[in-house]
């Protein structure tokens, strides 16, 4: 998103801006399905070093953030804080709960209230901020 007024106001440039989004799109399609070994991306991107993890969440992310560039593009407040939210409130999630998350929710072992409240703060804050 910082990169955006590198792009030009046009359709096309909402289009190449989210060609860079596809682009992992399909590599983490290849990857997940177990077309393309990588071992590096899988245990950057996953829980538990399973290749197919990147077909859930880390593929929603991705996909979420290329339509956000392609249908809003520049000019709307609801891309920004969408993206915004995805990448503040994402990656404080990973980071508190895995250091404060000792209480799971109940329905998800693996998701912490810790990391939960942080996604929603962070994800709040660095949207309206």
């Amino acid at each position: 998103m910082l990169c955006w007024p590198l792009f030009g106001t046009d359709r096309w440039g909402s289009y190449f801006a989210a060609s860079i989004m596809g682009v992992n799109v399909f590599r983490m399609l290849v990857i997940g399905l177990g077309i393309w070994k990588d071992e590096a991306t899988v245990k950057s991107m996953s829980r538990f070093g399973d290749y197919r993890e990147l077909l859930r969440g880390p593929l929603y992310y991705a996909v979420t953030i290329t339509l956000a560039s392609i249908i809003y593009w520049r000019n709307s407040p609801i891309s920004i804080a969408a993206i915004c939210n995805l990448c503040a409130g994402d990656g404080m999630a990973d980071v508190v709960g895995r250091r404060f998350g000792a209480k799971k929710l109940p329905y998800n072992k693996n998701k912490s209230y810790a990391g939960s409240i942080a996604m929603a703060s962070f994800g709040f804050l660095s949207s309206i901020g």
